[in-house]
């Protein structure tokens, strides 16, 4: 994911090592206070001062590390993009049918958003209100990869007969916003159906309901097809 104009950008952004770096602290624990502080309050607000400050450095590492805000957010989501990937990645490629592995995609991108709770903000904030060029990285980091596997995976299950004819490129957002939507409409979802507890606690039944619809829509007229 890391390409090497942006390792040379950062290289040449080093004329001096703070102190703090040669202790404990280091980029991934301010990449960690970041992600901390962007589930409290959202990006845009979190200042480079503020990430110094939750991981116990000066904001000198900040700069040490990263150059800037826009650069530290983009290794979050560089670093959100291997991680989402790799755990989706390879419960498409697990073993079963077609219809078990998009279950266990669902349950895996489901469990994703539980786990991360700004990842549905970081999701539609880059989608709906980020410059071209924020935009074009997560295309390329997180959304392309994740796209093209779940692209395959559904060729794969309409090739076998197993799945429906469908058009992917209508089909994958459907599956990803059904799954972003509980999460991202959260303070919603608890009035609406009057849910003591957060939408996260109840991400494992999510994950099957959701399923459990996705699939009658891929497999329940795969015979007429």
């Amino acid at each position: 994911m890391r390409t090497p104009e942006r390792k040379a950008r950062r290289d040449a952004r080093r004329p001096g090592r703070p102190p703090e770096a040669e202790g404990v602290h280091g980029r991934e624990t301010l990449l960690r206070a970041a992600r901390e502080l962007m589930i409290e309050k959202g990006f845009p607000r979190v200042t480079v001062r503020e990430v110094a400050q939750r991981a116990g450095v000066g904001p000198a590492l900040v700069n040490y590390y990263f150059g800037s805000k826009s650069e530290l957010f983009a290794a979050i989501i560089e670093q959100v993009a291997v991680e989402a990937h790799e755990r989706l990645d390879n419960a498409i490629r697990s073993s079963g049918s077609t219809q078990e592995r998009v279950r266990s995609f669902v349950r895996e991108f489901v469990g994703a958003m539980a786990a991360d709770p700004y990842l549905p903000r970081l999701m539609v904030e880059q989608v709906l209100f980020a410059d071209d060029e924020v935009i074009d990285r997560f295309a390329r980091e997180l959304a392309g990869p994740n796209l093209a596997t779940i692209r395959g995976l559904l060729d794969e299950g309409m090739a076998s007969g197993e799945l429906r004819e469908v058009d992917p490129k209508f089909v994958v957002p459907c599956m990803i916003g059904s799954c972003i939507y509980f999460f991202l409409a959260a303070p919603l979802i608890r009035r609406l159906f009057g849910l003591a507890e957060e939408p996260s606690a109840l991400a494992d039944d999510f994950a099957e309901s959701t399923a459990n619809l996705i699939l009658h829509g891929l497999v329940g007229h795969a015979s007429e097809s």
